[in-house]
């Protein structure tokens, strides 16, 4: 299975606030709870980007085999109902569309997206991005999501632990009030990061054939 994602998505800790490092100018605090911290700071049209951050144990190959487990997407992405890889363009690009409900009345939404990811010595990232829309057109019943940018660091301590940090904006379009929309982002970083711990256990003794650990 391949990679689904977005969402909106999230920042971690664990007990204390001193292995994280300072945020970046620009960001402010929102909340620190159950070991994950979210960000966020101002983007464009009064809508914010959102960042959150948590320690957990992890590898990053069982990271990225739970993210490209499609029929899991749903069990942690918060608001999803369901991801295909539409085309795997290299090991490590791929084109997803994924979909989102909508509590009523608002309507549900839709994403197209580019992601690839990397190892290096800053550990690993997967970047998440707007794919040419000419690819899927837009469906019935369905608001295109725009404007996505996403990234996922992952960074091994020597503890065991490994810091995920997860940065997101995206336009959800439509109708609803920017308030509500930047208040939602938040909350649904959070839910996400609680619902990616409690999933990435099962994949820790995965191997994946683009990562060597």
């Amino acid at each position: 299975m391949n990679l689904c994602i977005n969402s909106a998505c999230i920042a971690l800790m664990l007990l204390s606030f001193q292995p994280l490092a300072s945020p970046e100018r620009g960001w402010t605090f929102d909340s620190a709870d159950n070991g994950i911290t979210i960000h966020f700071r101002e983007h464009s049209d009064d809508l914010v980007e959102v960042k959150a951050q948590m320690f957990t144990p992890t590898t990053y190959a069982g990271f990225l085999r739970l993210l490209q487990n499609t029929d899991k997407v749903s069990e942690w992405v918060d608001n999803v109902s369901g991801s295909v890889v539409l085309k795997q363009i290299s090991p490590n690009e791929n084109i997803v569309y994924t979909q989102f409900s909508a509590p009523w009345p608002a309507k549900d939404r839709d994403m197209l997206t580019y992601s690839t990811f990397r190892i290096d010595a800053e550990g690993f990232r997967l970047e998440i991005s707007d794919a040419p829309q000419s690819i899927l057109p837009p469906q019935a019943d369905y608001i295109r999501i725009t404007s996505v940018h996403a990234v996922w660091q992952l960074k091994k301590l020597t503890n065991g632990n490994t810091h995920i940090e997860y940065t997101v904006f995206a336009d959800p379009g439509g109708a609803l009030p920017n308030w509500l929309i930047n208040k939602l982002a938040k909350e649904s970083a959070r839910t996400t990061f609680e619902n990616l711990r409690a999933q990435l256990a099962p994949f820790q003794t995965d191997e994946h054939p683009e990562i060597n650990e």
